[in-house]
């Protein structure tokens, strides 16, 4: 059965293309037909912003107030008011004075009805009390007398409405007043009879003894669930430390029990250091000797029967208050489900009783308003209180409000600027015919799989099948070179590793050993030998790459990403967060910085050190020829230098 043969990879340059392009026309036909296109149309909108015949408007601002409550001002904007003010300032009744005045001031000839309607109009201000009288026509000063006679009209108006409405409002406020009186004796009466018969002896709630009783009860439940839950954690505390062997005892024992700990510990160094200074034989032969062991296992078992006595009694009083907690969590739990019902009782009467006491306190109070309304009205003069308040009388307009001859102006040049380039660029367009222009060289990558093609084959050059096979010898360098990636100097190559995340930065150290973009995506975890710490790179330039420590540690992160048949992170994305870190570690033209400029920075980085053909091919793989007499500029002025003195790692790696 036939293995199938892994992809190969070749980097290839290409020279430059050809491609159509427009021609230019004459430069003085092109601004011949801009500024042909550009005064015609600005002659036009000039004519159309000045031929319109100008607006004016002149406003007065008035404040209203409602009629029926002639004692009061208004504090908050009522909208309905303010609308029904506004069809009668529009009303015949008030512009049949307005004409009056006008015919007396000499301004017969808008005096009609149907012409004051025409050139009058209300807006009411948002949210206030505030009504805007407006006259729009072609006279300044005409309209000023216009306004200023509409609101003295309204005022005079309005100060007769008030008049008559002062006696109405007096008269219904006493009557009000009298029916007011008899309900407040009346529920005066059915409150004091209320608290005789239900035994409520205080106006404040909690001074009742029913639910003085309740509150003192569910004081104490409170206090008797939160030693409840104190003695409970307690008791779990001493199960929990005397199941991991913790020490467990009274307060009042920890001085003994640490002074029969010292006198343990002192009498186990004694022994320890008796069996270093003398055998057992002669500890065997002097009594005193012979009896320090056996001290101090009496010691031993005094210690543990204090420890043990103390653990006791520390869990048994755990325990002991556990049980009474939860008695007396009970017993009171019993009384309030005794008092319930009685409290139940209480409060639903109280609730009656504090539904008539709101009912006496809302009837007192609408009738000390009531006296307060009718005691002013009564005493002030209601004409010292103008009926509306003209809060700014009209001017004089000096600017008309249509048209805005300014904004029109600045829109007719920018339209007329507009149309002059389009069309400009609608002629060029249509008359365009096409010409050769020259495109830069470009790189890229060719991907075949299988046995490389003949077709490509025949199509590199000598030179380009001896680096292929590894046996090539540095060629002269071309006249002009193609274009390179950026080579980032060793700082910047530090500072991007240093501003990776640890998977791009594994994909850095990738290209910085010498693996290029176009290898990433043949990359599967087979290709990883972590024995060996060599990466096989598959492809058309098939090698083996060996890597130190600290690359391998780097390149960690990109094994636990990739799958059994490719990389974890596309190219095209790989690029992207490349710039993104060197945006963020501030490298100068970030944008430049992908995995083609790493993996060139390192092949570079090799060159200038002196390393022969064969062995870069080895390392990076196979380069086209022009590519690689690019790169030979590169090279010291001494020559290849001998492969045990070329170093590998890239600097950037070893920190």
């Amino acid at each position: 059965m036939n293995t199938p043969q892994p992809p190969h990879v070749d980097l290839i340059q290409g020279p430059p293309m050809q491609i159509d392009g427009p021609t230019g026309r004459p430069r003085w036909r092109r601004w011949k037909i801009f500024f042909a296109v550009l005064l015609i149309s600005t002659a036009i909108g000039l004519a159309i912003v000045y031929g319109r015949s100008p607006v004016y408007r002149a406003t007065a601002s008035v404040l209203t107030v409602k009629p029926k409550a002639v004692d009061r001002r208004s504090e908050e904007a009522d909208i309905e008011h303010v609308a029904i003010q506004g069809r009668l300032l529009l009303g015949e009744d008030l512009l049949g004075r307005l004409s009056q005045r006008l015919e007396e001031t000499g301004d017969a000839d808008i005096a009609g009805l149907e012409q004051l309607r025409g050139t009058l109009s209300v807006v009411p201000v948002p949210e206030t009390n505030l009504l805007e009288l407006r006259a729009e026509g072609a006279i300044p000063e005409q309209l000023q007398r216009t306004v200023n006679n509409w609101a003295e009209s309204y005022e005079g108006f309005r100060a007769e409405e008030i008049e008559a409405a002062t006696g109405r409002t007096s008269a219904e406020i006493e009557d009000r007043q009298a029916q007011l009186q008899i309900k407040i004796s009346e529920a005066r009466a059915e409150l004091a009879e209320f608290r005789q018969a239900h035994d409520i002896v205080s106006l404040e709630r909690d001074e009742n003894r029913s639910l003085a009783t309740l509150k003192g009860l569910n004081n104490s439940l409170n206090k008797a669930h939160e030693n409840l839950v104190q003695a409970r954690a307690r008791l779990l505390a001493v199960d929990a430390a005397i199941a991991k062997g913790e020490t467990v005892i009274p307060s009042e024992q920890k001085t003994d029990i640490a002074r029969m700990k010292l006198d343990v510990e002192r009498a186990r160094a004694q022994v320890a250091d008796l069996k270093q200074k003398y055998t057992q034989r002669y500890i065997d032969r002097d009594p005193a000797l012979k009896a320090l062991p056996g001290m101090l296992i009496e010691m031993e078992r005094e210690l543990a029967r204090a420890l043990r006595l103390g653990q006791e009694t520390v869990h048994d009083e755990a325990k002991q208050n556990l049980a009474t907690a939860q008695a007396a969590v009970e017993t009171l739990e019993q009384q309030l489900v005794a008092h319930q019902q009685q409290v139940q009782t209480f409060t639903e009467r109280f609730k009656e009783f504090e539904a008539l006491e709101e009912n006496l306190a809302g009837l007192e109070l609408l009738s000390s308003e009531n006296q307060a309304r009718l005691a002013q009205i009564q005493v002030q003069n209601l004409k010292k209180f103008p009926p509306i308040q003209v809060v700014e009388w009209a001017r004089v307009p000096d600017r008309p409000i249509y048209p805005d001859y300014e904004r029109d102006l600045m829109l007719a040049l920018a339209t007329a600027l507009g149309l002059a380039l389009f069309v400009t660029w609608l002629v060029e367009y249509l008359g365009e015919r096409s010409r050769p222009t020259a495109t830069p060289p470009y790189m890229g990558v060719r991907i075949y799989q299988g046995e490389r093609p003949e077709a490509l084959v025949s199509t590199q050059t000598g030179e380009q099948r001896a680096l292929a096979q590894e046996t090539v010898d540095r060629p002269a360098p071309p006249a002009q070179l193609p274009n390179l990636p950026r080579e980032l100097a060793t700082t910047e190559v530090e500072a991007l590793i240093a501003a990776s995340d640890p998977l791009a930065g594994g994909y850095a150290a990738l290209l910085l050993s010498g693996v290029s973009p176009y290898e990433l995506p043949l990359l599967h975890a087979a290709c990883f030998d972590k024995a060996g710490q060599l990466v096989e790179v598959p492809g058309a330039s098939r090698r083996e790459i060996v890597v130190e420590d600290d690359t391998w540690q780097r390149l960690l992160p990109v094994l636990d990403e990739l799958s059994d048949s490719r990389m974890a992170m596309p190219l095209m994305e790989l690029d992207q967060r490349l710039t993104d870190i060197a945006y963020k570690a501030h490298l100068a033209d970030p944008g430049t910085v992908n995995a083609l400029s790493l993996w060139h920075s390192y092949v570079v980085y090799l060159v200038r050190q002196g390393i022969d053909a064969s062995s870069l091919t080895r390392r990076v793989g196979a380069i086209t020829s022009d590519l690689h007499g690019a790169l030979m500029n590169f090279s010291p002025a001494g020559g290849n230098r001998a492969l045990s003195s070329i170093e590998f790692t890239h600097p950037a790696l070893r920190s």
